[in-house]
């Protein structure tokens, strides 16, 4: 059997409709608390006490390409010095999450909350495809980096095993921090509350966007991550 079929079989089947249930089953196994009522994922906790990962900080690359990497297996992997403006290797054990925070900070708190839940996802559901291609391919370390950019849906028929595995942490991300089981209940609860803010009483903030930005706060996403999950669960028609 050739080595891209052995790999492909332990490529995860997972279709964009079965996200959210990827996410309850995450949420279910190492933070059931989190689908009873509104409350802030503690991914950070999840990543390091649940998951038993390393999460570390550093720069991953010059042109901040690269958000985060999951190292698989133990051994060296490279990171940017850029003290001394040259890429060297640091040996990391396995499990070990690696966050570029020079590349976040261009963003928002909201996208390293996504990053540490993306590499999660990447530790639990693709791990096997990474410690199998160690072994095929002999090599002491292995690690997938996660791209700042993502990839055009409209070309999945020249996706990789890889680009299949990181659309489906861009997917699954943003539902273990934003639960389907609680949405609901943030968004009504602030629906409530804009009916006494003044400045929406004035016309002076559109209330949707009022709403938008208190779910973004309350659950430290993006504003856009935000107002997509909110589309996504139907609580939002804008």
């Amino acid at each position: 059997m050739a080595v891209s079929k052995i790999l492909n079989d332990y490529v995860p089947h997972i279709s964009k409709a079965s996200f959210d249930d990827e996410a309850t089953a995450f949420l279910s196994a190492y933070c059931p608390e989190t689908m009873k009522s509104p409350m802030l994922v503690p991914i950070e906790e999840i990543a390091h006490k649940k998951l038993g990962l390393a999460v570390i900080e550093r720069r991953l690359t010059e042109n901040f390409s690269v958000l985060g990497q999951m190292c698989f297996t133990g051994g060296l992997v490279e990171i940017y010095d850029r003290v001394n403006d040259e890429y060297r290797e640091i040996r990391v054990r396995p499990g070990t999450m690696i966050i570029d925070p020079d590349t976040l900070i261009r963003r928002n708190l909201g996208s390293q909350r996504n990053t540490v839940a993306h590499e999660c996802v990447h530790w639990v559901k693709h791990r096997n495809y990474y410690i199998m291609s160690s072994e095929i391919d002999g090599k002491t370390s292995m690690a997938f980096r996660c791209p700042s950019d993502t990839k055009d849906e409209r070309f999945k028929d020249t996706w990789t095993d890889e680009d299949w595995m990181e659309w489906q942490a861009n997917g699954i991300a943003p539902r273990i921090l934003m639960p389907r089981e609680t949405v609901g209940a943030a968004f009504e609860r602030f629906k409530l509350e804009c009916c006494e803010n003044p400045f929406i009483a004035a016309n002076l903030i559109p209330p949707e966007r009022w709403i938008i930005e208190q779910l973004a706060a309350f659950f430290q996403v993006s504003k856009q991550s935000a107002e997509i999950r909110l589309k996504e669960l139907g609580y939002l028609l804008i």
